[in-house]
């Protein structure tokens, strides 16, 4: 069985046996070489009695238990794990009484494997056990959930509620508990996550039920309505807690989608954005770039289907079309042999002019759908549940309440598909996107209840139960739609939105003023007011999420005076607006609209102003193209940095250096390449942790050789062993050095985008190092499976780490944009090679 460490009690146990079973696959690698001088005996008896305090808890836990699979399984473990401990304890005797002795290395080496194996399974069955009982208690109660169906008085209600609740409570505690323990950071977060969801929808329940009871007894319309909220909310309940089983039962230490060098997400298609336009500016015209352009273009194809207005989309088009038609040049070119000429670097670097105004026009487009898909978020259920309350004598009230409903699921479904592509191409880390997505959800979800609740209240207008509900679920919904408009803010580019909604309130403005003096229909005039202070308060509600975002107290103060001057201009406005419909042609009542309608535009604007003064520039434009006719005398070339490594590192940077291998070939190999080509296009003058992450790579190339068996058997074990906790080392390294820029950054959102990916580097270098002494206690086994198992294990332990140090290297550039002045790392350098400076933008 491979070794399993996905809780952080299973970690802290096995990582100090795996470091003493490192040192004793040293000793067998001494005594293959004639070299061991050092009596075994005392580390042996160090992991023996580490095995016996084991075998002594798990046999106790064996005596009290009702668990049958834990009585049959644990068994074979204890005696794997005993039986490695012989195994160490006779070739202790053997090496001393002759260190050459054949039966004492090969005894040496299977109890080293037999120990850290034997003891990851028995702990792993203890662990087992413990997971079917929190399983056990999760079925009982999504079983128990089955019930609710068939509750239709209240009396059955209270019984229900009574039998629910311990083992509620029961199952809340036990997945309370467990979620801190997993090292699958994923994994947690699902837990709790759907913990949450839980402990939501529980007071929901009671709510659907009473209003299904109340319906049900009175025996009138809406029932069928108030069925399909009560089982909406116990199919929620069911499936989150089967998600919660699932999860509970995952044995798995990184998660595979989190590995590789995938494009799909925001984060990565931003990247993808600045790596093509670098390499085209430099004259590279391979296939790789001609690809990720592809990309860059066809995700502004996919961002202009979905604009606001015609006037982006043809922007959008016209931008696409333009760098297609340069990429068809280009490939005839490279296909007439003529990719190096002068002409072709000329047309590369107009690409790379193209494509950079390609991702402003995409920016400013997401800005755009989101100042006008988010302006009036609460307006259309709010206006659904006025129509549900209606008197039963207004007129056309089922066709008011039907066209409002129509309205709403419209709405809720717009909100959706913006969130999506916001998610999708606002260059958002991949926590904020899978935030955004699980918020959508959530708001999808609610939206689905929303309407049959209305539709109870609509039909029953005397049960106020279903008043309740439904007064319930709006402010349930509400909430998640003012939490989701909050994420979706703190991702757009701010100061587009600004940029944007200044424009449509200027607009708004002139027209609202043009209705008012040549006194046209006064409905026009408060239409045009209330588009005004709707897309005011959303100005606000932008700049109050600058401000909490930032910790520099003097941005805050001046943002915080301009939103509340703004935010003091918008009623008055209002209120000139409602005097200029009561007395249309009274001239100094239209002055007065006008004047309090300017100052409102002044307002914006001045919030605008300030969050660009702020504002970190946009990549400068590319410098012209050089139409020399003789390149320039270049400088001496700098001093190799690679020429003053240690050698095992200079070899490490060939390897690095040469032609890449493919990712099936050498995995481990192919994700420290990444890395390090990454790493290497900044200079590491001014910049520790371009060094860290070079050397964490150099290091990960030479493990991945040593694992293979390319350095030979003689060395492959220590050395694969070593490598492993030399990278651990540096990437602790790594985490301080990366801190201090994350504690000394005052932009909230990319510290804690920093701080979210560092928590993950301890859990993934400590499992990297038992994994390397799993790895090399397989090496040369015999055991074709427990090598496979431990191989396949360190490789994606590896490339999680390798795609976790890039991460951490975009983020602690990101966050170093606005570092506290004060700080000691404000100092740090980024800087490209070549002089290109790297693109500088917080919300990418």
């Amino acid at each position: 069985m491979p070794v399993k460490f996905h809780t952080k009690t299973l970690e802290s146990v096995i990582d100090p046996v795996s470091q003493q079973v490192g040192q004793l696959v040293v000793f067998h690698d001494q005594a293959e070489s004639g070299v061991l001088e050092q009596d075994l005996t005392p580390l042996v008896q160090g992991v023996g009695a580490a095995v016996s305090n084991l075998v002594q808890v798990a046999t106790g836990m064996v005596a009290t238990t009702n668990d049958a699979e834990f009585k049959a399984e644990l068994p074979p473990s204890v005696a794997e794990v005993e039986e490695a401990s012989r195994n160490l304890t006779e070739a202790a005797r053997l090496l001393k009484a002759d260190q050459g002795s054949r039966e004492g290395k090969r005894k040496l080496l299977a109890g080293a494997r037999g120990v850290i194996s034997g003891m990851s399974d028995l702990l792993t069955c203890a662990d087992r056990s413990e997971v079917r009982k929190m399983v056990k208690v999760c079925r009982s109660v999504q079983e128990y959930l089955d019930v609710a169906k068939v509750v239709d008085l209240e009396a059955d209600l209270a019984t229900f509620l009574q039998n629910l609740t311990p083992g509620m409570t029961n199952m809340m505690k036990v997945v309370e508990a467990r979620h801190p323990e997993l090292t699958n950071f994923a994994h947690a977060q699902i837990l709790k996550a759907e913990l949450g969801t839980v402990r939501e929808q529980i007071p929901i329940l009671i709510s659907s039920m009473k209003v299904y009871c109340i319906v049900s007894a009175k025996k009138g319309m809406g029932l069928k309505e108030a069925g399909v909220g009560r089982d909406h909310v116990i199919m929620k309940l069911f499936v989150s807690i089967e998600e919660i089983i699932r999860v509970l039962q995952l044995t798995t230490t990184f998660v595979e989608e989190e590995v590789g060098d995938a494009v799909d997400s925001a984060a990565s298609l931003a990247h993808l954005f600045h790596q093509a336009q670098d390499a085209l500016a430099s004259g590279n015209i391979g296939p790789g770039t001609l690809e990720a352009v592809r990309k860059c273009i066809a995700e502004g194809r996919r961002v202009a289907n979905q604009a606001a207005s015609a006037e982006t989309r043809a922007k959008l088009l016209e931008a696409c079309d333009e760098l297609d038609q340069i990429l068809r040049e280009l490939e005839e070119m490279q296909a007439k042999g003529q990719g190096d000429s002068r002409q072709a670097r000329a047309l590369a670097h107009a690409a790379a002019v193209k494509l950079q105004a390609l991702e402003q026009e995409v920016r400013r487009a997401l800005a755009e759908k989101v100042a006008t898909d988010f302006v009036n978020v609460g307006g259309p259920i709010k206006a659904l549940e006025d129509a549900a309350l209606a008197d039963m004598s207004v007129p056309n009230r089922q066709e008011n309440f039907a066209q409002k409903a129509k309205d709403f699921e419209t709405h809720a479904v717009q909100l959706a598909e913006t969130t999506e592509l916001i998610a999708s191409s606002g260059g958002c880390s991949d926590a904020a996107a899978a935030n955004l997505r699980q918020q959508a959800a959530k708001l999808k979800d609610l939206s689905s209840v929303i309407v049959p609740a209305a539709r109870v209240v609509l039909d029953n207008p005397d049960n106020q139960p279903a008043k309740d509900y439904l007064r319930t679920m709006k402010d349930r919904w509400l909430q998640a739609a003012e939490s989701l408009t909050a994420s979706v803010d703190g991702v757009v580019d701010s100061l587009e939105f600004m940029k944007v909604s200044e424009a449509k309130v200027h607009a708004d403005v002139k027209e609202a003023k043009r209705i008012a003096l040549a006194e046209e229909d006064p409905k026009k005039l408060i239409v045009k007011a209330s588009s005004i202070a709707r897309q005011a308060n959303r100005v606000i509600q932008v700049a109050q999420v600058e401000a909490e975002n930032s910790e520099n107290p003097e941005f805050v103060a001046k943002l915080s005076a301009a939103s509340k001057a703004l935010s003091e201009s918008v009623s008055p406005m209002v209120v000139e607006a409602r005097s200029v419909v009561t007395s249309p042609q009274n001239k100094d009542i239209q002055r007065k609209f006008c004047t309090a309608a300017d100052k409102v535009a002044e307002g914006v604007t001045t919030v605008r102003t300030v969050i660009e003064d702020n504002w970190v520039p946009p990549r400068p434009p590319l410098p012209e193209f050089e139409e020399e006719e003789e390149p320039p005398e270049l400088p001496p070339p700098p001093e190799d940095p690679a020429l003053l490594l240690p050698a095992e590192m200079q070899e490490a940077e060939e390897l690095l250096r040469a032609p890449l291998p493919s990712k099936e070939d050498n995995p481990i190999h192919h994700a420290a390449a990444s890395t390090f080509h990454e790493a290497d296009q900044w200079d590491e003058k001014g910049n520790s942790l371009i060094g860290l992450v070079k050397q964490m790579a150099r290091k990960m190339a030479m493990m991945s050789k040593y694992m293979r068996g390319e350095a030979g058997e003689l060395r492959g074990k220590a050395d694969l062993i070593r490598m492993a906790k030399e990278i651990a080392r540096d990437a602790q390294d790594l985490l301080k050095f990366a801190r201090q820029i994350a504690e000394a950054c005052m932009d909230k959102r990319a510290k804690t985008n920093l701080l979210q990916l560092l928590d993950r580097i301890p859990t993934v270098s400590t499992q990297l190092k038992i994994l390397a002494t799993v790895k090399a206690t397989s090496m040369g086994s015999g055991d074709a499976k427990a090598d496979a198992d431990a191989t396949e294990m360190l490789v994606g332990n590896a490339e999680n780490l390798m795609r976790t140090v890039k991460d951490v290297m975009r983020a602690a550039e990101a966050a170093s944009i606005r570092l506290r002045p004060d700080s000691p790392i404000a100092a740090i350098i980024w800087r490209r090679k070549g002089g290109q400076a790297r693109r500088i933008s917080v919300s990418y």
